[in-house]
């Protein structure tokens, strides 16, 4: 274990962080999971950006159990900055702060669709230290803490580390290159070029990309707009499992960024990192 990590063990029960997310998905998002009703759903910019009774509860259960871990955190909850966008400000000031997205995915879970997630990023001065995602249908939950590495937690409680795996050219990888914000004539050059690689997948859901990378069904993805809650907790799972989280400009992904700027890549390797700027992103 690095000096870093044994820095920040005392700082946070990595366990008791994922019982609390656990709770929230057996008792609250589960049991709307298909059960929803029309008036349980909402709009919030548009009929593509839902919000559930399930996403409000489950982050209004999640951020109390949370500050009580560490005792003057912060809490930046997807939800709230949805009410009150001063929120962010916490992110960019010195201390902890806790990133909650409650239901990410929660377009899929408002149909019925089981791809989504719950994510937690612990946020020190501004860079994500301890992350936690969880799949509530598959009962699994990945954690990452930085200098420390990543692991996954099974249903049945098998612990197994994680470590992405490195294919051998970019004809190999297969990924999520998320097009639906930013730049179009950026979009067409890529979706131009995909056919240099091993195919596509798209799961409009972000913990759920950040998990299928992490245990290496996927090799990377692509982000032109990049908010906290979609990927405080990701880009430290990816980095702490042998990938690398970076902007195509070379600037390193941080929690307190802006949600737009230069594109977000996120690959199981460096130099896999280097053939998709290369192959695909370069002008």
């Amino acid at each position: 274990m690095t000096a870093t990590a044994s820095l920040l063990r005392p700082a946070v029960d990595m366990d008791a962080v994922r019982l609390l997310i656990e709770e929230a998905a057996a008792g609250i998002i589960l049991p709307r999971f298909r059960q929803l009703g029309r008036h349980e759903i909402d709009e919030k910019a548009g009929p593509h950006d839902v919000v559930t009774v399930a996403d409000r509860e489950a982050e209004a259960f999640l951020a109390p159990g949370l500050q009580a871990l560490i005792p003057g955190s912060a809490v930046v909850g997807e939800e709230a900055v949805s009410a009150d966008e001063s929120l962010m400000d916490a992110l960019r000031r010195p201390g902890m702060v806790w990133v909650i997205d409650p239901v990410d995915g929660t377009a899929n879970f408002a149909v019925g669709n089981a791809l989504f997630a719950v994510m937690v990023a612990l946020v020190q001065d501004g860079d994500a230290i301890a992350s936690w995602i969880h799949d509530p249908v598959r009962g699994l939950t990945a954690m990452a803490r930085k200098g420390d590495g990543a692991w996954l937690r099974e249903a049945g409680g098998e612990t197994r580390r994680l470590a992405t795996p490195k294919p051998p050219t970019l004809a190999h990888l297969s990924g999520a290159p998320n097009m639906r914000y930013g730049d179009r004539d950026f979009a067409a050059q890529i979706a131009y070029r995909l056919d240099r690689t091993a195919g596509v997948v798209m799961f409009r859901c972000a913990g759920q990309e950040y998990l299928a990378q992490a245990e290496g069904h996927i090799h990377y993805a692509l982000y032109n707009r990049a908010l906290p809650w979609d990927h405080a907790a990701g880009t430290l799972l990816i980095t702490e499992a042998g990938g690398v989280a970076r902007r195509l400009d070379g600037s390193p992904y941080r929690a307190a960024d802006k949600p737009f700027g230069s594109p977000l890549v996120v690959a199981c390797g460096e130099e896999q990192w280097g053939w998709l700027k290369a192959g695909l992103f370069d002008p």
